[in-house]
């Protein structure tokens, strides 16, 4: 019979694939690590990972074994928290995944009310690009994510709506040939080096203005993440396309200039995420009703 704490390796290293950073966040030793994984691939008969110069990925197996595992932990948590529960009491770990805009100003007060509620639950808080958040969900790694949510949610995600922000343009205050562009009476789209999103919504929401209005857009630069995007437009080098509250947010905001443009981009609708079969996770619960 496997154990559940071989189970919850077995499931950090998968989310980091570096022994060292999974050994600290579960409190062993890397050999002690290694020799647990390794006796599962043992119990299991199956190779989990494969381990080259320092190198970590997972098998087929791996992730096989992987799915199983995140169900088998789910339902032990669940227990374990309805336990805690009946005794009053709430307690454990909360993954979460979100820009670093949202950690900056939708997390303190969402967060803010669940500590206040249960103190003993710990918060693990990851952030990366927004076109990735509901992605983590989808893989089983995050446990709940604050999302831009796109027009149809994957199935199997449920989402409840936090805020909405607008999609805007934004222009370079510095001096030089993209600021005299846009300061023209007409606008020539078509002659505006663009900034754009690599992808995800902003992206789609930008795609689609552009194609509505049938300008052939210059693209200066695609890049992953709305701040390198600002960093970008503040130096001159282009207009761009970005979420507002990331304008708001934004250390260079006072650097960069918003242009009204007609029609308006879509807005983002921001909302917590999370895994549909989750929900009966207490502590998921918890953090939903708030």
């Amino acid at each position: 019979m496997i154990e559940y704490e071989p189970l919850h390796q077995f499931v950090e290293l998968t989310r980091t694939l570096h022994f060292g950073r999974a050994a600290r966040a579960c409190h062993v030793s890397p050999s002690a690590l290694s020799r647990s994984v390794q006796r599962l691939e043992s119990q299991l008969g199956e190779q989990l990972f494969e381990r080259e110069h320092h190198k970590v990925t997972l098998t087929p197996a791996g992730e096989q074994f992987r799915r199983h595992a995140l169900v088998v932990l789910d339902d032990w948590h669940r227990y374990e928290q309805e336990r805690a529960q009946h005794h009053g009491e709430l307690n454990g770990t909360l993954h979460v995944y979100c820009t670093v805009t949202a950690a900056q100003s939708i997390v303190p007060d969402l967060l803010g009310r669940l500590r206040r509620a249960h103190p003993d639950i710990r918060i693990e808080l990851q952030t990366g690009y927004s076109s990735d958040a509901i992605d983590q969900l989808g893989s089983g790694e995050i446990d709940a994510s604050i999302a831009a949510l796109p027009a149809h949610v994957p199935a199997g995600i449920a989402s409840r709506e936090i805020t909405t922000t607008p999609v805007v343009v934004v222009a370079p205050k510095v001096e030089g040939p993209v600021r005299d562009l846009v300061a023209r009476r007409r606008i020539d789209w078509s002659s505006v080096p663009l900034v754009l999103p690599a992808h995800g919504l902003a992206r789609d929401y930008a795609d689609d203005w552009l194609d509505r209005r049938d300008i052939t857009p210059n693209v200066y630069a695609e890049i992953e993440g709305h701040e390198a995007i600002l960093a970008l437009v503040a130096l001159g080098c282009g207009v761009g396309v970005v979420p507002e509250l990331v304008l708001e947010k934004s250390a260079l905001r006072d650097r960069i200039t918003e242009l009204p443009v007609k029609p308006p981009l879509r807005p983002f609708h921001i909302a917590l995420c999370v895994r549909e079969r989750s929900l009966a996770n207490p502590l998921i619960h918890a953090l939903w009703n708030v």
